[in-house]
């Protein structure tokens, strides 16, 4: 046995997050990390030093934030064979695309340019498809919807999105949208997603981009489904402003330069109800001087 001494500066970036230690270990191991199974030796606090027991065989260590960014959020160090202790040091440097990842110092045997911009772009996607529920759930926290009513139809339009609603639609604060159309019972909710936002992010299939916006969010009661054609999911969520659950219908779409994100939501306890008409909705949307795929 030997000693893996790993001292992570102390730095504000990622400050309050606990890095991980894993070893890859085909025997033991119980998380997979780029492709191989590792076991865990222990947590790096912001500042900390910490030694751990490890074999004298040649290993790969990881530093990660998390089981569910370790695709993209980790750095590894070769650890040759041999029975003399090691001393490593590292620390959190500030990557969005990366998660602000870890890094190993005078790291000559890690990832090379080619992984760590793989990683990059996989971690700019997953932050991106963050983005478009949670600006969803803070949209909803304070906006107030009541009871239904009939009218007749209007279109609305979004730069070469439209859908036509009703006259009880009207177009409010787009906030972190591209648009939001809101009547007394429900709201629509429109995203334009370039893909220019993220290299790569233009290769994904919408199968991937709802996986990712799913997973990336934490939703665990998402379903997805093929919603009349259009690949999808549903989701509710529980306000703690005001004690009331919102129900999610998630519409998306794949154009020649971007992705589109149509949610139509309401009161969970309206939702069965106003699902057929927001059926109905979905099939008026049309983008001009695009195909959606």
């Amino acid at each position: 046995m030997r000693s893996l001494t790993i001292k992570r500066a102390k730095r504000y970036v990622a400050s309050l997050t606990k890095m991980k230690v894993y070893i890859e270990d085909p025997e033991y191991g119980d998380l997979t990390i780029n492709g191989a199974p590792c076991r865990k030796l222990g947590e790096l606090k912001n500042g900390e030093e910490a030694t751990f027991e490890i074999g004298e065989d040649a290993a790969k260590v990881y530093v990660i934030a998390d089981k569910l960014t370790r695709g993209y959020c980790n750095d590894y160090y070769q650890l040759e064979a041999g029975a003399e202790d090691i001393y490593l040091t590292g620390r959190n440097d500030f990557d969005l695309g990366a998660g602000n990842a870890f890094r190993f110092d005078n790291n000559a045997n890690g990832p090379d340019e080619t992984q760590k911009k793989k990683s990059r772009r996989t971690g700019l996607i997953v932050t991106i498809a963050a983005a478009l529920v949670g600006a969803v759930l803070g949209y909803l926290i304070v906006s107030g919807l009541h009871s239904a009513k009939a009218a007749a139809p209007k279109t609305f339009t979004a730069e070469e999105m439209s859908i036509t609603l009703t006259k009880e639609f009207s177009e409010t604060d787009a906030g972190d949208f591209t648009a939001v159309f809101e009547s007394n019972d429900s709201v629509v909710l429109a995203l334009k997603e370039p893909f220019s936002l993220g290299e790569g992010f233009g290769d994904l299939t919408l199968d991937e981009y709802v996986d990712i916006a799913i997973s990336s969010n934490g939703i665990k009661n998402a379903e997805k489904k093929d919603l009349g054609g259009v690949p999808g999911f549903t989701y509710t969520y529980d306000n703690p402003n005001n004690n009331e659950s919102y129900k999610y219908y998630v519409y998306t779409y794949k154009l020649g330069d971007a992705f589109w994100m149509i949610q139509f939501a309401s009161l969970e306890k309206d939702a069965e109800k106003l699902a057929p008409q927001f059926a109905e909705w979905a099939k008026t949307i049309s983008f001009a001087h695009a195909q959606a795929e």
